[in-house]
This record gives structure tokens, sequence and C-alpha cells, in this order.
């Protein structure tokens, strides 16, 4: 069969649809073997050309079935860098965006791949008819298949989800098995769910959209339209085999975006890196520490993400844990000897650790936030409910942090309990900013980072839907578990992913939250000792 052949047969259509529908082989595999390309083969599924074909074909029954399990004819992406988003049927681009894009694509060497999703503005039935077509901007870039990406990671381009779907991962938690999975769809969201304790969590991603709003003026149009997101997913594999994604936002109106600093236009790519607004480190825990983690996240080497990005603010969750005392074991008896054992039951020397972890930190950042939590409420808890004369060890510390407490409140000082212990062991910690519960701090006009995640509403307990409920953005800590649901980012914890409590599968990773000057945002997950590719 020539290269060159652009008209088909009878013949050549029907294992065209064949090999589509039976073989779920993707257009550019089809098109390599008909020489044209896998536009051709895309228009012709979609109906837009060959209508003579069609029409003979509307009186022929369609039979199908198949035996095989759709994941053993996943393909391997071939590449190291891509860059994923979707698009709506029927609807135009963003140019501009599209445009940033294509500089990206170009300048990282990455591959831009588009996955597909139906919605019929005239009435329920939204899947593929005579009418629909995508933007021919996009048309060659566009993978409607499942495919593996890397090791653990699918793009799951299959997946048709309607853009009204309030959670459009709902119902796909086991749909990769332990797989982690980017899904098309026009909301940006994330989700990380257990695995078995000591495998990586899985990391469930959709994609935001690069095609325009288009929605009914019904309540579950306009709600998709409000949370209708611009934006793509960028994936790098490195030499290693690991693999690290990251959000890339647009703005709305202009459709540039940022990339670790780096500011991407429809006219290409800003000389010069800009810094960021702020990094929200995930709980921080200083007595279970993951050091690897700390030294690729703040520590001295210029590579690491508080000198690469230098942020103009860094939030510290959690940052205190209380270990040796805490409420949660300290009627345990075997706890307590195993503290006594390992001689770690000062909760002096706990305060000295943790202070010492915020004051590395202030000789590379302006402002170092302690964001009030629960575990720093700890200390407070401890002053109240036990007794110095049972515990030798911590006698004087604790006499010395009652004082300095009964002093606040006679000259009518609202109580800073961890503050102060951190003042009193570390000058240098005064340097800091640290937060009480419910204290507003806001970065980018709106962004709320005051809130560690663990107060809910009307004093309840917190929670991802608490703070999505109040209707603003939100940068938390608190579950360990990075997420993003509408406006409200999550962190993952900095500490140790096995701390001794939590039994069981974990969803638990080591995920910080950047937000750049313009107020996007990305989360950037360590894995091996590495926050980003290293190629």
């Amino acid at each position: 069969m020539s290269l060159s052949k652009t008209v088909f047969t009878t013949d050549d259509l029907l294992e065209i649809l064949r090999l589509t529908y039976q073989e779920k082989r993707s257009s550019r595999y089809i098109g390599e073997m008909y020489g044209v390309g896998k536009s051709t083969i895309g228009n012709f599924l979609r109906k837009e050309t060959y209508k003579e074909f069609w029409e003979s074909q509307e009186d022929k029954p369609l039979v199908a079935g198949e035996v095989a399990c759709p994941t053993t004819k996943r393909k391997m992406l071939q590449g190291n860098k891509f860059v994923f988003t979707s698009a709506q049927n029927n609807t135009y681009v963003h140019d501009n965006f599209l445009k940033s894009l294509l500089h990206y694509c170009e300048e990282e060497d990455a591959e831009l791949i588009v996955g597909t999703f139906h919605y019929n503005k005239s009435g329920f039935q939204n899947g593929n008819s005579e009418e629909t077509w995508f933007d021919p901007k996009i048309r060659e870039y566009i993978l409607d298949e499942s495919c593996i990406i890397a090791d653990k990671l699918l793009w799951c381009g299959e997946l048709n989800i309607l853009p009204t779907a309030v959670n459009p991962l709902s119902g796909l938690h086991n749909y990769t098995n332990k797989d982690s999975a980017i899904v098309p769809h026009a909301k940006l969201q994330l989700e990380s769910l257990p695995t078995p304790k000591h495998e990586p969590a899985k990391l469930m991603y959709t994609t935001g959209c690069v095609t325009q709003r288009n929605y009914i003026d019904m309540k579950s149009g306009q709600k998709a339209s409000h949370h209708h997101v611009f934006s793509a997913l960028v994936v790098e594999i490195d030499d290693d085999g690991d693999w690290f994604v990251r959000q890339l936002c647009a703005e709305s109106d202009t459709g540039n975006f940022y990339d670790l600093g780096w500011y991407y236009t429809p006219e290409g790519k800003d000389e010069v890196q800009h810094t960021i607004e702020a990094i929200n480190w995930g709980d921080i825990h200083a007595a279970k520490i993951d050091n690897v983690v700390a030294e690729v996240s703040w520590g001295d080497s210029p590579e690491s993400m508080i000198n690469y990005l230098a942020p103009e603010h860094v939030f510290l969750h959690d940052v205190f844990d209380h270990k040796n005392r805490n409420h949660h074991n300290i009627r345990d008896p075997y706890f307590l000897f195993k503290m006594y054992v390992d001689k770690t039951e000062s909760v002096k020397e706990e305060v000295e650790q943790t202070a010492e972890v915020i004051s590395s930190m202030l000789d590379k950042c302006p402002n170092v936030v302690v964001v009030e939590s629960n575990h720093d409420l700890a200390l407070e808890r401890w002053l109240k409910e036990q007794d110095y004369k049972k515990d030798p060890v911590n006698a004087v510390f604790f006499l010395e942090m009652q004082l300095q407490n009964y002093y606040a409140m006679e000259e009518g000082r609202k109580l800073r309990t961890f503050e102060t212990a951190c003042h009193l062991v570390d000058d240098r910690t005064k340097e800091a900013i640290f937060l009480t519960t419910d204290e507003s701090y806001k970065i980018c006009g709106n962004i709320e980072c005051g809130s560690h995640g663990h107060v809910g509403n009307n004093g309840g307990k917190g929670s991802v839907r608490a703070y999505q409920m109040q209707g603003g953005k939100f940068n938390t800590g608190h579950t360990h578990s990075c997420s993003i649901k509408d406006g409200v980012w999550t962190a993952g914890v900095s500490g140790l992913l096995d701390m001794g409590y939590n039994n069981g599968g974990s969803s638990w990773s080591n995920s910080h939250i950047v937000t750049y000057t313009n107020g996007k945002r990305a989360i950037i997950t360590i894995k091996n000792g590495k926050w980003k590719a290293r190629n």
C-alpha cells in the first residue's frame, strides 16, 4: 500500500474501524500503517469526511465484544517529559494558553497530549455524533486511550467524564489498581489514596482544560463553568525512572503560566527566573523529621527547594510534634519506658530541636511563618493536664513555661505557649512570625494561609470539605495527604511516612504547595531525595 495514499477503499475503512474498536489501536498507530496523519484517521472516525461511507453503513448492525482486559492493551509512551490537558467537543481553545503550552513544550522538549470529553449543550446524550468536532488547533495532540506514562503512572485518555461532574474522580479509586493516574477533565483536582503502608501513596490527578468555557445556563452547567480551570499537568521522568507531576495553572485572561518560577507566555519564555510567593511545607514534625526530605526542601544545597525557588514566604505547619510527652501516649507505660531507654524524655530538648528547624530557614527566606497547629497546641495541653511532680526530667521546664503562661494571663495577653517556648530556648526564633488559631495571613490577595486544617466550622473538626464550604482559597496541612479540591489545596508531610501510629494503608506523601506571585499554585512531591527530575 502506497505511503502517499490519502483515499481509502471500503475495505480500508472497515479495517480502520476494526483496528479502532476491536483492537483499540490509536489513530496515530493506524495513521502510520496507512502513511497518513493521525488527524486524517480521526476525521474519519468523527464522520467529518467519508460521509458516503457512513451513510452506507447506517442500516448495518454493529456487533462488538472482546475478552481481553483493557489493561493488557495499554501502550508505553516514549519520552521523558509530557504535558497533559483536556478539551471539550465543539468548543474553541483558549488561544493564548495553547500558544503558551506549545512554547513550553518546545522549550522543555515535552510532548503535548490532549484528552477529550463530550458535552452536548442541546440535550442529555453526550457521546459522539455527526455534529461532534474538536478545534483543529489541537487535533494532532489528541490521545483518547489508556497509556503507561512511567512505572506506576497511567494516562486515562479513554475516560470520557462529563465536565459537570462535581467529583470527577469519584468511583475511580480502584480503576487503575495501585497505579497513580492522570484523568482528562475540566476541573483541576488531586486525591491521595491509601496503598499498603510501605508503598508510595496513589495519586489521582485531573488536568484542567485548554478549551474555553461552554456550558448550559442551568445549575450543573453554571457550577461547572465556575470551576473550569485553564491548566495542564507536566510530567517529567528522570533516568532512575522516578516521575514528578506539577500543575501548570494559567491566568484566565492572558493564558500565561509559571513553572518553578519560569514564566511562559504566547510569545515564549521569560529570560529571567522569577521568585515565587510562598512554599507551604508538608507538616514538619521536627522530632520525627525525614532528614532526606528536610535536606532537599530547606537544606543548604543550592538545589534545595528553598534556595532554588527563593520564596518570599515559607509556612510551617505542625513544626512541633510533642512526641516526648504527647497526651496520646502519656499513660502508655511501654511508650514511656521506650522514651526513657532512648533518652528522649526531655520536652525542652524537643523544643530546642524544633526551634533549630525554624531558625535554619530564617537566613534563606524573609518571612518564616509558623501556623498554629494541633501538635503545637499539645504543649499547652501538657501544661494544663500533667503534674510536674511526677515528671522530674521535665519539672524545671514545665514550671518555667507554666509561670510564663500565668504572667501572660495576669497581664491580659493571649496565650502563645509554643511561641513562648521557642523564644525561651532560641532568641533567633523571635524573627519568625507565629500565628494563633483563626489568625488570618493572606498572600496574593486572597489565599488564606493562616489555617492549619485541624479546626472546621462552628467549632467542629477540620476537613477539606469544611474549607470548601467557606468558599475561599486556602493552603492547608494537617491530613498528611496532599489534595486539591476546588480552591482548597492541602500539603502532605515533611516528617516520616511511618510515625508509628498511622497503621494500615497510608495516603501520606512528602508533598509541598508552591504558590506563584500571580496566585496560581502547584503541588510538588518528593521522591527518593528529589523534588524534580534529575537527568
